[in-house]
């Protein structure tokens, strides 16, 4: 794995190029209307309890973004700086509870605005879970986007998730943040309108206030005193993004569960 030596070396600028995003939307145009709408929906997904829709917004052939066994960054600094550093904390795991090592996370979001980019790979890439099953992706948090007439879709990492081949099947999922870690905010998502609200797939967010002016962010509740473990990680990360000359630390943090289906 190459040495990553500075802030601009986890999530460069990388251009997208104009076929792979037309390419991606011929692609993504026919999952929306094949397996993405809810007509068909049982046909092609549903099988695993955590399946979601993959959304318009995907694009083929994402770069890796890992810098250490299973942690990789997504926001360039410009983001992390801006919107404060967001870490999710994934864990792969098989339907009877044992872990899924080196499953790839092919993950995709919005930013602090609610706005997808296109033309380059920023808040995108692949991360591969390590020998525990355990992936963190350091980013920033993805907002909630559209319009409140025509429907809103609630904060969410979109990803799509491949254990061993001929072992796992893939699974295309998101993950939720809600105020509160209040599931309920789900069923006010749109894309919930004609299907299952996925109440499965929120994640658990916990505030880190000490770094955000004394204030939960945002509406998030503040980390237990006796959650060593995620304390312990958020630490390792903070004493990187000094290292790395990024200004802020991490604001909160996101922990998931993933559980892939067997063949």
């Amino acid at each position: 794995m190459a040495q990553v030596t500075t802030a601009a070396d986890w999530a460069p600028y990388i251009p997208v190029s104009l076929f792979t995003r037309l390419l991606s939307f011929a692609r993504s145009a026919w999952v929306m209307v094949m397996v993405d709408n809810p007509l068909t929906w049982k046909l092609f997904k549903g099988r695993n309890e955590l399946d979601d829709i993959e959304g318009p917004f995907y694009i083929l052939g994402a770069p890796q973004r890992e810098f250490e066994d299973g942690k990789s960054v997504l926001a360039p600094k410009e983001l992390l700086e801006r919107d404060g550093p967001f870490l999710f904390m994934l864990d792969v795991k098989d339907v009877k509870g044992n872990p899924v090592p080196n499953a790839v996370l092919d993950c995709w979001q919005a930013d602090s605005n609610g706005d997808y980019y296109f033309s380059s790979w920023i808040l995108r890439g692949k991360v591969k879970t390590d020998a525990q099953g355990h992936a963190e992706i350091l980013s920033v948090r993805p907002s909630d986007y559209g319009a409140p007439l025509l429907g809103v879709r609630k904060s969410h990492m979109h990803l799509i998730a491949s254990g061993v081949q001929g072992k796992h099947v893939p699974m295309t999922t998101q993950v939720y943040m809600c105020p509160g870690n209040d599931s309920g905010h789900l069923a006010g998502d749109f894309a919930s309108y004609a299907r299952p609200v996925p109440y499965k797939n929120m994640a658990t967010t916990w505030s880190l206030p000490n770094v955000n002016h004394g204030e939960n962010f945002p509406d998030f509740p503040e980390l237990p005193a006796d959650d060593v473990d995620t304390a312990e990680r958020v630490r390792w990360w903070n004493e990187t993004l000094r290292k790395h000359d990024v200004g802020r630390e991490v604001v909160a943090v996101a922990r998931h569960e993933l559980k892939l289906s067997v063949l």
